[in-house]
């Protein structure tokens, strides 16, 4: 008779799906996880003047893919059709310029057809990036997701 109330049932799943699929060993199979898209998202909120950000990407970061921003409706987290106040946005990677003053509306999913405006950069895992946000206006929110490898 079978025990449905059995909580081991179920647990035999592998740990590494791939060695049952393809034969693939467990080090084939961590390499293959090491070249998966990341994603790390981050909210801020902007206040008058010029504000700056630096931002911490895993130690195992070795590609920049991209980013996209969604502005916020201040106070909240309900999302808006493009930013309202700030009206620059700069971009460093270790000493490299990599967006310079770029109007973040740019960078949204309003102006890219796909899920991230492409900036692929090397990665050290040892990083230095900093987002600056220029907004002459009122306290703005924004979140700002990072796709690497």
């Amino acid at each position: 008779m079978k025990k449905y109330n059995d909580i081991t049932q179920g647990l035999n799943a592998p740990q590494f799906p791939g060695q049952q699929v393809k034969g693939m060993t467990i080090e084939q199979i961590r390499t293959l996880v090491k070249k998966q898209n990341r994603i790390k998202g981050y909210t801020f909120s902007v206040a008058t003047g010029t504000n700056s950000f630096n931002l911490q990407l895993s130690g195992t970061a070795r590609v920049l893919l991209g980013l996209s921003f969604i502005p916020r409706k201040a106070g909240s987290s309900v999302a808006i059709q493009g930013f309202q106040d700030i009206t620059g946005v700069s971009l460093k990677i270790n000493n490299e310029i990599v967006i310079e003053n770029v109007d973040p509306n740019f960078l949204g999913n309003f102006f890219n057809t796909d899920e991230y405006y492409y900036l692929p950069r090397p990665l050290s895992g040892t990083d230095e990036i900093t987002i600056t946000f220029t907004n002459p206006g009122l306290t703005e929110n924004t979140s700002l997701a990072i796709y690497y490898i």
